[in-house]
């Protein structure tokens, strides 16, 4: 069936305090959201009032973004604060009901601060920051990664848009870009040595789309109630730290909080813990972007506990080797490849039965169309923003999700974090001849690519296919919108031109595009208008929107309105094809409001070929 993305929300959870509140070294912090990476910053609104929102680190110790801890007069064993904005000289406290019915957070002078006391609650290498003993933390509502996101007071909670990482005021140059040094794995001997990866939220705010993988594998997997000891050597102080994971991040089609990976902060020596599930060890090691300077690599040894399964390194793991592997550790329950941007994760019970081949040629494949998506992302390397992803793509069997929840007909869908494969249909991505005819896994990464900017609802399943069709291109296959449906008879460009041959045409009206069918030809006749922009503009079309969108995303108010996000796609398309799109869109039915018309005019573009919309039938 078509592929389906999942639309993973954060289900806030409210829990008790159950560690107690940590003393605090007095002194100026940035306070940065943990799901975000993005700094608390105090600012003037439009209405020159001062507001409380998240944004990312700004250049020479900007004071909109520092924070002094200072103990609280009425403290009691060092463990009440009060936090003071440098910008303004006034403290953080809790404000008024806000129109969504959530407790705001304001700042107040020093009088009325007095009473607004906060504690520090640990967990991992986060804080919970909360209001005296109320229960309640500081909070980004709804895990927004919007600058101007909501900062309340809500339950206090383990989630992520609850924990704050604390780092300390320090002379500080640029931002760099990620390592280029490479991590090694031996996961015969246990023995890793890790470079920092970006965090996964960064990158897909930086880029735009879903999380990609920021989490390393060991090749190691753990049972639950196993004792396991873990060396660390060369971690910096910095609060970023090493986490161990038990089993991947939770982005499951059917997630449920028991199947999340249990989380353990690793400190510079040994660190003992017991295993509370069954689970491939992971090492999430990412840099934030807060620290003086990047984060070292570092040496970690699975000192004890654990067994290693087949674990596959493309250019280094020779086929006899792998061969090997999977013959003397037959009781292992996974088997796990890699190369530079791909991780691939399959019950070895099941890879055993399917198809096999050499993973290289498999991983090659894989790496191959993901440069090809990073090209028509225009992800060139002409600057830091355009750069392709460091991190990796993974394709995982979903060996949680109940098979009675897909038999609705999922072939398998993208979520953050991974692309997930019910059962054996994975063996479509291993098998290295039906990966370059595979339609459906040339659709699920294109998920991965897709800029929320320009993914209003009704293109979700439309958009993604631009990527689909590249795929399909550098494969030599006929354009899927040639091929002839078994029961109409008809291309997908003979239904496009019966559409566009309507007196009227409405672009988000699907029953127009069916004509009467129960079919969703909808997704694919809207693809036609999607690729005629590429025809009749150009290969280097959506490479420049692509980064349109990075150097200009769209504020968080136009990402929650579906019609301000067509707008500006018609605008920005016009502006990236220095030609004035009207006519072609208005050909298709989409929509132009007056506003939209103006700028238009005042662009003063060159009109487009009025033949633009034209569809070449025998192409």
């Amino acid at each position: 069936m078509q592929g389906i993305s999942l639309a993973l929300g954060v289900l806030l959870m409210a829990v008790s305090t159950t560690a107690a509140a940590v003393e605090i070294p007095e002194g100026d912090y940035y306070i940065v959201a943990k799901h975000s990476y993005k700094a608390l910053t105090a600012f003037e609104d439009s209405e020159e009032e001062i507001v409380l929102g998240q944004s990312d680190r700004k250049p020479d110790n900007d004071p909109t973004q520092l924070w002094t801890i200072t103990r609280a007069s009425n403290k009691t064993g060092g463990e009440s604060y009060r936090i003071r904005s440098r910008q303004y000289g006034s403290y953080l406290a809790e404000g008024d009901e806000n129109e969504n019915g959530d407790i705001s957070v304001v700042l107040e002078d020093e009088q009325s601060a007095n009473r607004k006391n906060w504690r520090f609650e640990p967990y991992l290498n986060s804080y919970g920051i909360e209001l005296g003993n109320s229960g309640t933390t500081l909070n980004v509502t709804g895990s927004d990664l919007a600058d101007d996101a909501q900062i309340i007071v809500y339950d206090a909670s383990t989630d992520d848009n609850a924990q704050w990482l604390l780092y300390p005021l320090r002379d500080r140059g640029e931002t760099t870009a990620p390592t280029s040094q490479r991590s090694q794995f031996d996961n015969l001997n246990k023995r890793y040595r890790l470079a920092p990866m970006p965090a996964a939220t960064r990158e897909a705010n930086r880029l735009r789309r879903m999380k990609l993988m920021d989490y390393q594998p060991s090749g190691v997997f753990v049972e639950e109630g196993e004792a396991v000891s873990v060396t660390v050597e060369g971690l910096s102080s910095s609060p970023d730290g090493l986490t161990i994971m038990v089993g991947p991040m939770n982005s499951f089609w059917d997630e449920m909080p028991e199947d999340d990976p249990q989380l353990v902060t690793a400190e510079e020596g040994n660190i003992d813990f017991t295993a509370e599930r069954d689970g491939l060890i992971y090492f999430l090691y990412a840099d934030s972007g807060f620290n003086t300077t990047p984060l070292p690599p570092i040496e970690v040894e699975i000192a004890n506990g654990g067994s290693s399964i087949p674990f596959y390194i493309e250019g280094q793991t020779t086929l006899d080797e792998w061969n090997a592997m999977l013959e003397e550790r037959n009781a292992a329950p996974f088997v796990e490849m890699v190369s530079k941007h791909i991780a691939v994760t399959v019950t070895r019970e099941d890879y055993m039965t399917l198809d096999q081949s050499n993973p290289a040629e498999t991983l090659h494949i894989l790496e191959q169309i993901l440069d090809w998506y990073d090209d028509v992302s225009g992800l060139d390397g002409s600057s830091e923003l355009h750069r392709p992803s460091p991190l990796r793509l993974h394709y995982q069997q979903d060996t949680v999700t109940s098979p009675e929840v897909f038999e609705g007909g999922v072939y398998m869908y993208a979520g953050n974090y991974f692309v997930g494969f019910p059962g054996e249909t994975i063996g479509d991505l291993l098998d290295p001849e039906e990966l370059r005819h595979a339609w459906s896994i040339w659709h699920e990464t294109g998920h991965k690519y897709q800029q929320w900017d320009w993914t209003w609802e009704d293109v979700v399943e439309t958009t993604v296919n631009i990527y689909s069709l590249n795929a399909e291109a550098h494969f030599g296959e006929l354009t899927r919108l040639q091929e002839r449906d078994e029961d109409t008879g008809q291309t997908t460009l003979e239904q496009a031109e019966q559409y566009l041959a309507r007196k009227t045409r409405d672009f988000d009206n699907a029953e127009q595009m069916r004509d009467g069918a129960d079919d969703r030809r909808e997704l694919w006749i809207r693809l036609v208008m999607f690729d005629q922009l590429r025809r009749g503009l150009g290969e280097e079309f959506y490479p420049r929107l692509h980064k349109y969108y990075r150097e200009h995303p769209l504020d968080d108010d136009a990402l929650e309105n579906e019609a301000a996000q067509i707008q500006a796609f018609v605008l920005r398309s016009s502006m990236i094809a220095d030609r004035d799109l009207t006519r072609f869109f208005t050909d298709w039915g989409v929509p132009i409001e007056r506003e939209t018309a103006n700028r238009l005019k005042q662009l003063n573009l060159p009109p487009a070929d009025p033949d633009l919309s034209r569809l070449e039938l025998d192409d």
